[in-house]
Protein backbone atom coordinates (compact mmCIF):
# COMPACT_ATOMS: atom_id res chain seq x y z
CA UNK A 1 0.00 0.00 0.00
CA UNK A 2 1.38 3.99 -0.74
CA UNK A 3 1.99 5.95 1.76
CA UNK A 4 -0.69 8.42 2.55
CA UNK A 5 2.12 10.86 4.00
CA UNK A 6 5.99 11.92 3.12
CA UNK A 7 8.50 9.81 5.54
CA UNK A 8 11.34 11.64 5.98
CA UNK A 9 12.99 10.87 2.79
CA UNK A 10 14.36 13.23 0.39
CA UNK A 11 11.70 13.87 -2.28
CA UNK A 12 14.12 16.60 -4.27
CA UNK A 13 17.41 16.68 -5.52
CA UNK A 14 19.72 18.47 -2.88
CA UNK A 15 21.15 20.83 -5.39
CA UNK A 16 17.40 21.56 -7.20
CA UNK A 17 17.46 25.16 -6.06
CA UNK A 18 21.57 26.04 -5.62
CA UNK A 19 22.80 29.35 -6.67
CA UNK A 20 18.96 30.22 -5.64
CA UNK A 21 18.30 32.23 -2.86
CA UNK A 22 14.90 32.08 -1.06
CA UNK A 23 12.80 34.33 1.25
CA UNK A 24 10.01 32.89 3.45
CA UNK A 25 8.23 35.40 5.24
CA UNK A 26 6.55 34.08 8.24
CA UNK A 27 9.72 31.50 8.21
CA UNK A 28 10.44 30.67 12.42
CA UNK A 29 7.11 28.63 13.19
CA UNK A 30 4.57 26.32 11.34
CA UNK A 31 4.26 26.22 7.79
CA UNK A 32 6.85 28.74 6.94
CA UNK A 33 9.44 27.22 9.13
CA UNK A 34 9.09 23.38 6.98
CA UNK A 35 8.67 25.79 3.75
CA UNK A 36 12.16 26.81 4.74
CA UNK A 37 13.46 23.60 5.91
CA UNK A 38 12.59 22.12 2.45
CA UNK A 39 13.75 24.97 0.04
CA UNK A 40 16.98 24.75 2.17
CA UNK A 41 17.57 20.86 1.73
CA UNK A 42 16.45 21.29 -1.87
CA UNK A 43 19.79 23.76 -2.05
CA UNK A 44 18.55 27.24 -1.58
CA UNK A 45 20.04 29.91 0.66
CA UNK A 46 17.55 31.25 2.92
CA UNK A 47 16.29 34.91 3.77
CA UNK A 48 12.92 34.30 6.69
CA UNK A 49 11.34 37.35 8.02
CA UNK A 50 8.71 37.89 10.30
CA UNK A 51 7.69 40.25 13.38
CA UNK A 52 9.40 37.47 16.04
CA UNK A 53 12.91 37.85 15.84
CA UNK A 54 13.63 35.51 18.62
CA UNK A 55 11.56 32.53 16.56
CA UNK A 56 13.41 33.91 13.58
CA UNK A 57 17.04 33.24 15.35
CA UNK A 58 15.92 29.85 16.59
CA UNK A 59 14.90 28.71 13.28
CA UNK A 60 17.89 29.72 11.80
CA UNK A 61 20.08 28.16 13.60
CA UNK A 62 18.37 25.12 13.40
CA UNK A 63 17.99 24.94 9.63
CA UNK A 64 21.56 26.00 9.41
CA UNK A 65 22.70 22.97 11.49
CA UNK A 66 21.21 20.42 9.22
CA UNK A 67 21.56 21.54 5.96
CA UNK A 68 24.66 23.98 5.38
CA UNK A 69 23.03 26.38 3.22
CA UNK A 70 23.43 30.43 4.44
CA UNK A 71 20.60 31.22 6.15
CA UNK A 72 20.30 35.25 7.16
CA UNK A 73 17.06 36.10 9.62
CA UNK A 74 15.54 39.76 9.57
CA UNK A 75 12.46 41.65 11.19
CA UNK A 76 9.43 42.71 9.04
CA UNK A 77 6.18 43.90 9.66
CA UNK A 78 4.68 43.09 5.88
CA UNK A 79 1.77 45.41 6.36
CA UNK A 80 4.87 48.33 6.96
CA UNK A 81 5.36 49.24 3.43
CA UNK A 82 8.69 51.09 4.86
CA UNK A 83 9.40 48.10 7.00
CA UNK A 84 9.15 45.92 3.64
CA UNK A 85 11.40 48.36 1.44
CA UNK A 86 13.80 48.23 4.30
CA UNK A 87 13.92 43.82 4.02
CA UNK A 88 14.28 44.83 0.49
CA UNK A 89 17.30 46.91 0.99
CA UNK A 90 18.81 44.54 3.18
CA UNK A 91 18.38 41.18 0.77
CA UNK A 92 19.75 43.20 -2.13
CA UNK A 93 22.88 43.90 -0.19
CA UNK A 94 23.43 40.19 1.52
CA UNK A 95 22.27 38.04 -1.71
CA UNK A 96 21.92 40.12 -4.64
CA UNK A 97 18.85 39.28 -5.84
CA UNK A 98 15.80 37.02 -4.17
CA UNK A 99 15.12 34.63 -6.55
CA UNK A 100 11.97 32.84 -5.00
CA UNK A 101 9.77 34.58 -2.84
CA UNK A 102 7.13 32.68 -0.57
CA UNK A 103 4.55 34.92 1.03
CA UNK A 104 3.80 32.79 4.28
CA UNK A 105 2.83 35.44 6.57
CA UNK A 106 -0.45 35.84 7.58
CA UNK A 107 -3.24 35.14 10.36
CA UNK A 108 -7.08 35.38 11.29
CA UNK A 109 -9.41 34.54 13.91
CA UNK A 110 -12.94 32.39 13.61
CA UNK A 111 -15.67 34.24 14.66
CA UNK A 112 -19.16 34.69 13.30
CA UNK A 113 -19.49 37.61 10.77
CA UNK A 114 -22.41 39.41 12.28
CA UNK A 115 -20.00 39.77 15.28
CA UNK A 116 -16.69 41.06 13.25
CA UNK A 117 -15.35 44.54 14.31
CA UNK A 118 -13.88 46.90 11.88
CA UNK A 119 -10.91 46.70 13.79
CA UNK A 120 -10.32 42.56 13.43
CA UNK A 121 -11.52 42.96 9.41
CA UNK A 122 -8.86 45.35 9.03
CA UNK A 123 -6.12 43.66 10.38
CA UNK A 124 -6.74 40.44 8.70
CA UNK A 125 -7.01 42.03 4.99
CA UNK A 126 -4.24 44.51 5.58
CA UNK A 127 -2.13 41.23 6.71
CA UNK A 128 -3.09 38.46 4.34
CA UNK A 129 -4.09 40.82 1.20
CA UNK A 130 -2.00 44.53 1.53
CA UNK A 131 0.75 42.60 3.52
CA UNK A 132 1.63 39.82 0.71
CA UNK A 133 1.22 43.03 -2.14
CA UNK A 134 3.78 44.83 -0.24
CA UNK A 135 6.03 42.06 -0.28
CA UNK A 136 5.32 41.03 -3.54
CA UNK A 137 5.35 44.59 -5.73
CA UNK A 138 8.25 45.18 -3.92
CA UNK A 139 10.19 42.18 -4.29
CA UNK A 140 8.50 41.03 -7.72
CA UNK A 141 9.86 44.69 -9.01
CA UNK A 142 13.17 43.73 -8.08
CA UNK A 143 12.78 40.24 -9.99
CA UNK A 144 11.99 42.36 -13.06
CA UNK A 145 14.54 44.57 -13.01
CA UNK A 146 16.83 41.28 -12.32
CA UNK A 147 16.85 37.99 -13.61
CA UNK A 148 13.19 36.96 -13.05
CA UNK A 149 12.52 34.85 -10.29
CA UNK A 150 9.26 33.00 -8.71
CA UNK A 151 6.22 34.16 -6.04
CA UNK A 152 4.59 31.58 -4.15
CA UNK A 153 1.33 33.06 -2.11
CA UNK A 154 0.11 30.65 0.45
CA UNK A 155 -3.25 31.06 0.39
CA UNK A 156 -6.06 28.95 1.65
CA UNK A 157 -9.21 26.80 0.20
CA UNK A 158 -11.52 29.25 -1.80
CA UNK A 159 -14.18 29.62 -3.93
CA UNK A 160 -16.88 27.47 -1.40
CA UNK A 161 -17.26 30.02 0.68
CA UNK A 162 -15.60 30.25 4.25
CA UNK A 163 -17.70 30.30 7.11
CA UNK A 164 -16.45 31.50 10.24
CA UNK A 165 -14.13 33.41 8.40
CA UNK A 166 -15.20 35.68 6.17
CA UNK A 167 -12.16 38.33 6.33
CA UNK A 168 -9.99 35.65 5.27
CA UNK A 169 -12.08 34.66 3.07
CA UNK A 170 -12.25 37.93 0.97
CA UNK A 171 -8.49 38.50 1.47
CA UNK A 172 -7.19 35.23 0.24
CA UNK A 173 -9.55 35.04 -2.87
CA UNK A 174 -8.33 38.53 -3.50
CA UNK A 175 -4.59 37.09 -3.89
CA UNK A 176 -5.90 34.13 -5.84
CA UNK A 177 -7.08 36.72 -8.10
CA UNK A 178 -3.78 38.94 -8.00
CA UNK A 179 -1.87 35.87 -8.55
CA UNK A 180 -3.39 35.36 -11.54
CA UNK A 181 -3.52 38.90 -13.07
CA UNK A 182 0.38 39.61 -12.56
CA UNK A 183 0.72 36.05 -14.40
CA UNK A 184 -0.07 37.77 -17.12
CA UNK A 185 1.48 41.37 -16.35
CA UNK A 186 4.63 39.62 -15.60
CA UNK A 187 4.81 37.10 -18.65
CA UNK A 188 7.96 35.11 -18.38
CA UNK A 189 9.82 37.13 -16.25
CA UNK A 190 8.02 36.31 -12.75
CA UNK A 191 5.92 33.22 -12.37
CA UNK A 192 3.53 33.54 -9.57
CA UNK A 193 1.43 31.47 -8.25
CA UNK A 194 -0.78 30.39 -4.89
CA UNK A 195 -0.31 27.49 -2.57
CA UNK A 196 -3.64 26.56 -1.02
CA UNK A 197 -3.26 24.12 2.04
CA UNK A 198 -6.49 22.84 3.29
CA UNK A 199 -6.57 21.31 7.02
CA UNK A 200 -2.68 21.32 8.02
CA UNK A 201 -1.75 20.25 11.69
CA UNK A 202 0.21 22.99 13.01
CA UNK A 203 0.35 24.70 16.52
CA UNK A 204 -1.66 27.83 14.07
CA UNK A 205 -4.38 25.39 13.84
CA UNK A 206 -4.47 24.19 17.63
CA UNK A 207 -4.63 27.52 18.79
CA UNK A 208 -7.05 29.36 16.26
CA UNK A 209 -9.75 26.37 16.36
CA UNK A 210 -12.40 24.99 19.35
CA UNK A 211 -11.58 21.39 19.63
CA UNK A 212 -15.01 20.34 18.63
CA UNK A 213 -14.55 22.13 15.04
CA UNK A 214 -11.26 19.63 14.39
CA UNK A 215 -12.76 16.69 13.87
CA UNK A 216 -15.48 17.74 11.51
CA UNK A 217 -12.72 19.84 9.26
CA UNK A 218 -10.74 16.50 9.04
CA UNK A 219 -12.79 14.81 7.40
CA UNK A 220 -11.19 15.41 3.68
CA UNK A 221 -11.82 12.74 1.03
CA UNK A 222 -8.63 11.47 2.42
CA UNK A 223 -10.06 11.38 5.82
CA UNK A 224 -7.43 13.28 7.49
CA UNK A 225 -5.56 16.02 8.18
CA UNK A 226 -2.34 17.26 6.59
CA UNK A 227 1.18 17.64 7.73
CA UNK A 228 3.41 20.56 7.13
CA UNK A 229 5.52 19.04 5.17
CA UNK A 230 3.27 18.74 2.69
CA UNK A 231 2.60 22.05 1.49
CA UNK A 232 6.30 22.59 2.01
CA UNK A 233 7.12 20.07 -0.69
CA UNK A 234 4.23 21.97 -3.15
CA UNK A 235 6.30 25.03 -2.54
CA UNK A 236 9.80 23.34 -3.70
CA UNK A 237 8.22 22.30 -6.50
CA UNK A 238 6.33 25.50 -7.86
CA UNK A 239 10.00 27.48 -7.20
CA UNK A 240 11.75 24.83 -9.19
CA UNK A 241 12.40 24.50 -12.85
CA UNK A 242 9.86 21.11 -12.75
CA UNK A 243 7.22 24.09 -12.56
CA UNK A 244 9.24 25.89 -15.55
CA UNK A 245 5.40 26.20 -17.46
CA UNK A 246 3.68 26.89 -14.57
CA UNK A 247 1.95 30.82 -13.59
CA UNK A 248 -1.53 31.87 -12.47
CA UNK A 249 -1.91 28.57 -11.11
CA UNK A 250 -3.51 28.01 -7.34
CA UNK A 251 -2.32 23.96 -6.35
CA UNK A 252 -4.41 22.99 -3.55
CA UNK A 253 -2.58 20.86 -0.69
CA UNK A 254 -6.13 20.43 1.19
CA UNK A 255 -6.53 16.54 0.52
CA UNK A 256 -9.95 16.94 -1.78
CA UNK A 257 -11.27 19.79 0.69
CA UNK A 258 -11.52 22.28 -2.27
CA UNK A 259 -14.14 19.78 -3.51
CA UNK A 260 -15.71 18.45 -0.72
CA UNK A 261 -15.97 18.04 3.10
CA UNK A 262 -16.76 20.17 5.94
CA UNK A 263 -15.01 23.39 5.23
CA UNK A 264 -15.92 26.03 7.89
CA UNK A 265 -13.77 27.23 11.05
CA UNK A 266 -17.26 27.04 13.49
CA UNK A 267 -20.15 24.67 13.66
CA UNK A 268 -23.31 24.68 12.62
CA UNK A 269 -24.78 25.48 15.97
CA UNK A 270 -22.86 28.48 16.02
CA UNK A 271 -24.72 29.93 12.70
CA UNK A 272 -28.24 28.96 13.83
CA UNK A 273 -28.31 25.99 11.50
CA UNK A 274 -27.56 23.15 13.81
Amino acid sequence: MARQTPDERRVFDAGLLTGHCALVTGGGTGLGRSIAQELAEAGADLLIAARKVERLEQAAGEIRASTGRRVEFREVNIRDRTSVEALAGFAREAFGQVDILVNNAGGQFPQKARDIKPKGWNAVVDTNLNGTWNMTQVFGNQMLDGTGGSITNIIAVVGRGFPGLVHTAAARAGVAEMTRTLSYEWGRHVRVNCVAPGPIQTQGFDDAYDPSVKGPIAKTPMQRMGVPRETALAVVFLASQAASFITGETLYVAGGQQCYGPNQALLDTDFERG
